[in-house]
């Protein structure tokens, strides 16, 4: 029994560090079910772990098993970057694949792939892919501008709007990958029932690039 016992903790403990619980802006703040919501705020799970402000929640993340298949669903938007400069869904058209990353500056497993992202992304642009950084605590500016400077990262940073509400897990890293045309690509992987075009949480260098290659036909 202690070993089923320690074993279990030792595969949380993994699980922990790949994503984080949703930000608390109420903009984005999403819950998985409904009946595990604390009634005080809204964001810990039953049988989940949280810091003492109640700011992140440890979760398991699936594994992906990749289709190369739109789902009709096409992702619109209009936002700035932390310069003021517009972006909107039109960018879609100059990229054979975009990949969109949603992180927040407070959650560990984002800020540890970035450097691995913005790899990829240098890796990967000349042959049609663009990388998007989408965050929504703006109170954290200071923050985001060590981690920006210390991942080197060249790829767009925008500012989260309600136009990604419905791409929210409540869990960050959430990832999700568009084609030219501005569709969602179906990953083919589901996780604890979620819409299986949501990648939750963080993924390595080669955990990455094998989902990109496959997107681009490599």
């Amino acid at each position: 029994m202690k070993k089923l016992i320690s074993l279990a903790l030792c595969g949380a403990m993994l699980f922990a560090m790949a994503s984080c619980s949703a930000v608390t802006d109420e903009t984005t703040k999403k819950t998985r079910d409904t009946e595990q919501v604390d009634d005080e705020d809204g964001r810990k799970n039953n049988g989940d772990e949280t810091t003492a402000d109640n700011t992140t929640v440890e979760v398991s993340v699936s594994d992906t098993t990749v289709q190369v298949l739109p789902t009709g669903d096409i992702v619109v938007f209009s936002t700035t970057d932390r310069n003021g400069q517009t972006y909107d869904n039109s960018i879609f058209a100059d990229h054979e694949l975009t990949m969109i990353n949603f992180w927040e500056p407070w959650c560990g497993p984002c800020v540890s792939e970035m450097s691995d992202i913005e790899k990829l992304y240098e890796d990967y642009k000349d042959e049609g892919l663009l990388v998007i950084g989408v965050y929504s605590e703006t109170s954290m500016e200071s923050e985001v501008d060590d981690i920006l400077s210390s991942c080197k990262t060249s790829y767009p940073i925008l500012t989260y709007t309600i136009d990604f509400d419905k791409y929210q897990t409540g869990y960050v890293p959430t990832t999700i990958f568009v084609d030219k045309n501005g569709n969602v690509i179906d990953t083919g992987s589901s996780f604890e029932g979620m819409d299986s075009t949501l990648i939750v949480g963080s993924k390595s260098y080669k955990e990455w690039e094998s989902l990109v290659k496959r997107y681009l036909g490599n």
